[in-house]
């Protein structure tokens, strides 16, 4: 499994499995202890095969899968999740509110609407804010905040049509209306927290303590972050449930990254050859790496782009990580050879390093005039250059380079650490992260 059940929380009639994401974002699974009733919540795209095998091997009755709202920093795994489950013994059904305008999705809720697993029982109330097709969903022992409120901060309003007035009032109906025994358990945590409850939110997040409506849209209208570059893909995947792409061509892929996705680029060649020319802020992890860093991949925001030298490397990656089901990654046609051709001027350059294509042409060229300098010895020599001819065919054909896979493992095209730091782009985060996304962590005047 890619994903981290990080914690598994029991309550009365109820266990709550928390499955946590490298970029933040939190999904859960919901499981009446009596009826084995399942509700899962928030299901991220990388998550789906996790939540299919805790379903199968715990026998659960999966009744429900609900997505709080339009989510705009990463995709749904709702709709992949429905197929998979659907020789399950129960098919579940999809909710969303009816302003989500989500394809697939069967169940409008009301405002108020109560759901039940067996025994339990949930409440779905629509707190518009952070968009206008947000629920929460709760009982007498937990919330479900989806985006609303986090743990010592709250949404962004700032896109999707968010308005931060209404955010001040779903707040206000969540403190009122529930006591402070409540456990929050948001859509997004960036700093590995698991869950809080709504009484120590009171004292600790300062957002709440702001009590006049216009001074919370003052400050929160105030912090206004980027808006993610990623948003557009992901918001006709999540409201058109199409899939992404497994392929982007160069030119889109440099509008995307000049729009403030370079974050999102998987540099999947060797550490020398990303050291001569790369992508600003790109995340270096060589193919041959990728097993032992599929957390650091899946901190990258999707849609993931994979670039390589010329784009099979890519391709392999690509396979490795559906392998793994990795979800969400598009191989940039071409790579870094096509890419160069019309945005050289954006790269990062160094050319102290000789290029491994470089590298192939002069040991090729060593093999054959070896294999011709040793047949005056002995004619089998020529097999050499002949050995070296068909690979050299078969790379041209097939795009794929045994020579130059070996070479990458030289030592002097490999450097003692290559950068695996992707940073968590929130997509929900903005003031704590520097690509900004749906939570706000700071505000102008804190009390």
């Amino acid at each position: 499994m890619n994903s981290v059940i990080n914690k598994e929380l029991d309550f009365t009639s109820c266990k709550v499995y928390i499955l946590g994401h490298a970029q933040g974002c939190r999904s859960y699974c919901v499981v009446d202890k009596n009826s084995s009733e399942a509700m899962i919540i928030d299901c991220h795209l990388d998550f789906v095969y996790d939540i299919v095998d805790l379903v199968v091997n715990n026998n659960l009755r999966l009744n429900f899968i609900v997505d709080t709202h339009t989510h705009a920093d990463h995709p749904s795994g709702a709709l992949l999740l429905t197929k998979l489950l659907e020789d399950h013994e129960s098919v579940a059904t999809r909710i969303a509110h009816e302003k989500a305008q989500h394809q697939g999705v069967e169940y409008f809720p009301k405002d108020g609407e109560v759901i039940s697993l067996g025994n339990s029982k949930f409440t779905i109330k629509h707190t518009p804010g952070h968009t206008p097709d947000h629920i929460v969903i709760y009982n007498d022992e937990m919330l479900f905040s989806g985006d609303t409120l986090l743990i010592n901060s709250i949404a962004r309003t700032d896109f999707l049509g968010g308005d931060a007035g209404q955010l001040f009032d779903s707040l206000q109906y969540i403190l009122n209306e529930l006591s402070n025994e409540t456990t929050l358990l948001p859509g997004h945590d960036y700093n590995d927290q698991i869950s809080s409850t709504l009484g120590k939110q009171k004292t600790q997040n300062s957002w709440l303590k702001i009590t006049e409506r216009e001074k919370f849209i003052d400050n929160l209208v105030g912090n206004k972050p980027p808006r993610p570059a990623n948003m557009d893909m992901l918001l006709k995947l999540n409201r058109q449930g199409v899939d992404i792409a497994k392929e982007i061509s160069v030119e889109s892929a440099q509008e995307f990254i000049k729009n403030g996705g370079h974050h999102s680029v998987l540099d999947v060649r060797t550490a020398g050859e990303h050291a001569t020319e790369k992508i600003a802020n790109s995340v270096l992890i060589p193919v041959d790496d990728l097993e032992d860093n599929l957390e650091k991949v899946m901190a990258i925001p999707a849609p993931r782009l994979i670039m390589c030298q010329s784009g099979s490397r890519a391709q392999r990656a690509q396979e490795i990580l559906e392998k793994h089901h990795i979800a969400g990654t598009m191989v940039i046609n071409g790579g870094m050879n096509a890419y160069k051709v019309i945005a050289e001027n954006e790269l990062l350059q160094n050319k102290k390093r000789m290029s491994l294509e470089r590298q192939v042409r002069i040991a090729a060229g060593f093999l054959v005039l070896l294999g011709i300098g040793l047949s005056f010895v002995h004619i089998g020599f020529i097999g050499i250059s002949a050995f070296v001819g068909c690979g050299l065919i078969f790379a041209g054909i097939t795009d794929y380079c045994g020579m130059a896979m070996i070479l990458a493992k030289m030592p002097w095209n490999k450097v003692k650490e290559f950068n695996t730091n992707s940073p968590i782009i929130g997509g929900c985060s903005a003031g704590g992260c520097s690509a900004g996304g749906c939570s706000v962590t700071t505000h102008k005047d804190e009390d």
